[in-house]
């Protein structure tokens, strides 16, 4: 068994929340590893994913050991440590909701070649909303200290590398829709926005059900919020334990009933607001207009 649905969102664009709900459906089954990017690895340069700590789990011992601890992110590049995600899901459906798909120009003719039965549900979001969420994430996590403007000025200037682009790359959306498109016909192909989403969710659930033929009855909306935007509480020991790599030991440590509990703790509600003019720039790079 492998995956044959696949949730290709823009970052930022509720694919945590959906992917929470669509495995919450007993014909969808979730693998343990949210994202697992295999079909873009090529984007992630092994010594930049070490340098930056991307990977939750190591695929190599995750695999080896025979683990099936939920984790949000890992680069895994092996077909065969790829398949083990999915191999004791029996679901009609068995999903993958790996978010940098979505910008990678190779991977909508990879996902065809892997499942040529796969189904695909495109996810995006206003495009400055998304990139303003993202920022303030970065900070949240404390990969970012920079202004708005700074981090935008620094991928302008090709300083970031290209997976570490989270502004404006993943808001441009025109031409990564357009590969969709012509890949994956209308009867395997589903386009859905977070406002949308927001706006009705169930309808937006009964639209995901009729284009898989399953039942709508099987979700859980009951579920808990998930990825909120919330900021944490002590941000200078935030950005160390992010760039140290202590969060990163702990996300694989932790049990998830404790990770919820210090959460809660850890975090609050995000009122950090961004520079008015920081925002325009974005607005006018991104060519939309209030």
């Amino acid at each position: 068994m492998t995956s044959n649905l696949f949730l290709i969102a823009a970052p930022r664009s509720g694919s945590t929340q959906l992917s929470a709900w669509l495995g919450s459906h007993p014909d969808i089954g979730m693998p343990p590893i949210k994202e697992p990017n295999f079909f873009s690895q090529h984007e992630f340069p092994p010594a930049f994913v070490a340098e930056t700590r991307l990977n939750d789990v190591i695929p190599e011992r995750y695999v080896a050991s025979r683990s099936k601890a939920e984790m949000q992110f890992a680069i895994f590049r092996e077909p065969a440590q790829y398949d083990y995600l999915f191999e004791d899901l029996k679901t009609r459906w068995r999903l993958d909701a790996s978010t940098t798909y979505l910008q990678c120009p190779e991977a909508p003719a990879a996902i065809a070649a892997h499942a040529p039965d796969a189904r695909v549900i495109l996810l995006t979001r206003d495009p400055v909303a998304r990139a303003l969420s993202h920022y303030r994430l970065a900070a949240r996590i404390g990969q970012t200290t920079r202004s708005l403007r700074e981090e935008i000025d620094a991928e302008l200037r090709g300083e970031t590398p290209l997976p570490g682009r989270f502004l404006l790359r993943p808001s441009r959306y025109d031409a990564a829709l357009a590969r969709y498109r012509q890949t994956f016909d209308d009867s395997r192909r589903l386009e859905l926005t977070f406002e949308e989403m927001v706006a009705d969710i169930e309808g937006t659930l009964a639209r995901i059900a009729a284009f898989l033929g399953i039942p709508a009855a099987g979700f859980d909306q009951g579920l808990d919020r998930q990825n909120s935007g919330d900021a944490p509480r002590f941000r200078r020991l935030n950005v160390f334990l992010h760039r140290s790599g202590a969060k990163t030991v702990l996300r694989r440590l932790l049990p998830p009933s404790l990770k919820r509990r210090l959460k809660a703790v850890y975090f609050k509600p995000n009122t950090d607001s961004v520079d008015d003019g920081d925002t325009a720039y974005l607005r006018e790079l991104l060519e939309v207009r209030a």
